[in-house]
């Protein structure tokens, strides 16, 4: 699966995971990697072997006296650099964590990655129709794949469309099942490559289709797929873009609306047995629903008085006044 996104733009129950083709591909080019990367290991044990027999046959036949004394520069190996700043170091700590969060964030709301969604949603998720709640938030480029579950074809442009979503992160990148995705696109005047055939590309500028190829024929020569002609293609179109949004820019929850639905999923929980008693704050009142700690003015239970002002700051406040008029008078 994709793994975890915002809410705003991801559901978690039907968005993410991949296609069977598209898995059993990802499962082949992962364990093509690891037999790559141990041979490459061999190989450089190997080479590594045959440079310390050479040196130690080159130390052998050399004068040990003509070798230069460079002790005086074993500082320089020491991990502790004199003069190196920790201030400096905690800077570029934190600022490469702040890189870290941000590009996590960037991904759970769906640029630098190409994501696969449930047929309602992919056109959503890209900024497709006119929905003007959609227009604050709207991506301003988006590839949209339909792809054909049983098609070659799909899987090797999904693969390559993984890899160039990470160098265009302005751009949304997601894939939905072909038939059933065009189904629940809005119609907004361009409907003319709904009768192209699957799998299909399309280039989504600003909420609308700018381009769109049927078949992916133009991308294949033979059997492999052309990935300099797609890239030409979406850059023609006019949808490929480096530089991601602001954070502002991507998210349409709002802080309380956070805060607003965490309390309303921790109720649902402690009423389905996955929440203990002792997490809830027990403010006294029957029938509160209310999850942290609080008051009720003007009710007194157990756990509270319901003053507004306890007894105790009012016999304070009436023996400093007696005390006062006693002084006076």
């Amino acid at each position: 699966s994709f793994g975890s996104g915002c809410r705003c733009c991801y559901d978690p129950n039907t968005d993410g995971g991949y296609y069977e083709l598209l898995a059993a591909a990802k499962e082949e080019l992962m364990a093509n990697l690891i037999n790559e990367q141990g041979d490459e290991d061999d190989a450089s044990v190997e080479h590594g072997r045959h440079l310390s027999d050479n040196n130690r046959e080159r130390d052998g036949d050399g004068d040990d006296d003509s070798s230069d004394d460079d002790s005086e520069f074993d500082y320089l190996l020491d991990d502790d650099v004199p003069g190196l700043s920790s201030e400096y170091e905690n800077q570029r700590r934190a600022e490469l964590e702040n890189l870290a969060q941000r590009a996590e964030i960037l991904h759970h709301h769906g640029y630098g990655v190409h994501r696969q969604m449930h047929p309602q949603r992919v056109f959503a998720a890209a900024g497709y129709g006119t929905d003007t709640m959609r227009d604050v938030v709207r991506p301003k480029g988006s590839v949209i794949h339909l792809f054909d579950a049983f098609s070659p074809r799909s899987v090797a442009l999904d693969l390559y469309l993984e890899r160039i979503a990470a160098k265009y992160a302005g751009t949304k990148f997601v894939r939905g099942i072909g038939v059933a995705s065009i189904l629940y696109a809005d119609g907004n005047g361009d409907d003319a490559w709904k009768k192209g055939d699957l799998p299909m590309l399309l280039a989504v500028r600003e909420g609308k289709v700018v381009a769109w190829n049927a078949g992916l024929k133009d991308f294949f020569s033979s059997a492999d797929l052309e990935t300099r002609v797609v890239e030409q293609w979406l850059d023609r179109a006019g949808v490929l873009f480096e530089s991601p949004p602001s954070l502002d820019e991507i998210c349409r929850i709002r802080p309380e609306e956070t805060a607003l639905l965490e309390n309303m999923m921790k109720l649902n929980r402690l009423g389905d047995g996955g929440l203990e008693e002792e997490e809830r704050y027990n403010c006294g009142v029957a029938g509160c629903c209310k999850s942290f700690q609080h008051e009720h003015v003007g009710v007194k239970t157990e756990a509270q008085n319901g003053l507004l002002v306890s007894e105790d700051q009012v016999l304070s406040h009436e023996t400093g006044s007696f005390l006062c008029q006693e002084i006076s008078s």
